[in-house]
């Protein structure tokens, strides 16, 4: 239990506890949900990078990014 002092006296600190039911229940109608899954080609991502980027060079950055890569499940590399 942590302590925290006050002008020479020592508190106890006591944490709240939540009830759990209610949030397993909005997680499990999470987890329940069907994820539609969408084709993309990697001709339909290059075009709405260049259409947020603007320069082809930072296109290629936001294309070969962790979070591009995390999304599409591939690591796309661009060589050139």
């Amino acid at each position: 239990m942590a302590k925290t002092q006050r002008r020479g006296q020592v508190m106890n600190r006591v944490a709240r506890r939540v009830k759990g039911t209610a949030g397993r229940a909005v997680a499990k109608a999470k987890a329940s949900r069907s994820v539609r899954k969408v084709q993309v080609t990697l001709g339909d991502l290059i075009a709405a990078a260049m259409d947020v980027a603007g320069e082809a060079k930072a296109a290629a950055q936001l294309m070969s990014s962790r979070s591009m890569s995390a999304a599409t499940g591939k690591q796309i590399v661009f060589v050139g």
